[in-house]
């Protein structure tokens, strides 16, 4: 898992759109006495215009509350019936609700999803929001790459990473729209997380997430006294075992995390057999021609050193974290 920073230029931008939208759909909304859903009728009530004034007047809160600000918003919808304790198909589902979530999936996400007309013919969406994000693999699992292809003509195709909901919108529909609730993921991620709620998850946005470490050890005790490349091959892989420390469990089954990183134990293999073929001599050699430490560990590693690139390279963080643990960092 690698942690998201927030990008001020798209927070803005997403603020200014989004604001207009739903500030323009509330209005529609007040002015009528009901609505269709799924073809069923869904009569909008006093209680419904007033919740739904509540939400003009602290608009700014939907939208830019961060990670930890949201808490105190979902105890504040929990109060107005906008919150499904356990979300089933079959669930009985309150007016309140179904307006809210009509005004914020229905009507502003599902726009957004395609594209929001905003000034001067300008065009904002999931397209905008992902490309400006430029995160180039999933943060949940910083295993797959997730890639963005727009349209240049009209005959091309195009696709983008999945959005996820952190928090799910069938639970939490007032947080449809919001900034720090959209994750770009891999579609793998996406299907595991699905609408599990997340309350008890580390999200991507949380300093936390710099706690976590990835570590490896030896289930065969042949190989602790590894001292050539001769001791140890490929054929090694399944005396490897790696563990996530410092991550919550949540997390971890959720995303069934360690067991899809037991997959990549050949690039432990690979980082303990760069650290026996190349000595500190070498690195100093290498250094002794110019190279700073971030250059001679992309050389070496085939990797990004720097915590705010680990999201370019799949298993970057992986990488880093085993070869701090192997001291290759050190020289």
């Amino acid at each position: 898992m690698i942690q998201i920073k927030k990008h001020h230029e798209l927070f803005d931008l997403h603020k200014m759109v989004i604001k207009d939208k739903l500030i323009s759909e509330i209005d529609k909304l007040l002015l009528k006495s009901s609505i269709k859903i799924n073809k069923k009728t869904v009569r909008i009530y006093k209680k419904q215009k007033e919740l739904l004034e509540y939400i003009k007047t602290n608009i700014d809160d939907f939208i830019t509350f961060d990670i930890y600000q949201q808490k105190s918003l979902i105890q504040i919808m929990k109060s107005h019936d906008v919150v499904l304790q356990n979300y089933r198909k079959d669930d009985k589902r309150l007016n309140n609700y179904k307006v809210v979530r009509y005004l914020f999936e229905q009507r502003t996400y599902n726009e957004f999803s395609k594209n929001i007309e905003y000034g001067n013919d300008q065009i904002y969406g999931a397209y905008r929001f992902v490309e400006l994000l430029d995160l180039k693999t999933c943060p949940y699992c910083n295993r797959n790459y997730i890639s963005i292809i727009e349209k240049n003509d009209l005959n091309e195709k195009q696709t983008r990473p999945e959005l996820d909901h952190f928090h799910p919108q069938s639970i939490y529909p007032f947080l449809a729209i919001n900034y720090y609730n959209l994750i770009p993921s891999c579609s793998t991620c996406n299907k595991l997380k699905s609408d599990d709620d997340s309350l008890k998850l580390l999200h991507p946005y949380d300093d936390d997430i710099n706690k976590i470490n990835i570590t490896y050890w030896l289930n065969d005790m042949k190989f602790y006294n590894v001292k050539s490349i001769k001791d140890l091959t490929f054929d090694s892989e399944k005396s490897i075992e790696i563990e996530i420390e410092n991550m919550p469990n949540s997390n971890k089954k959720i995303f069934q995390l360690e067991r899809l990183y037991q997959e990549h134990t050949d690039i432990v293999i690979e980082l303990i057999l760069r650290h026996l073929h190349y000595p500190q001599s070498y690195i100093e050699e290498l250094s002794s021609f110019g190279y700073n430490k971030e250059e001679i560990y992309r050389f070496i590693f085939s990797n990004y050193l720097n915590e705010e690139n680990l999201s370019k390279r799949p298993l970057s963080k992986l990488t880093k974290d085993i070869a701090e643990e192997l001291n290759l960092l050190s020289y």
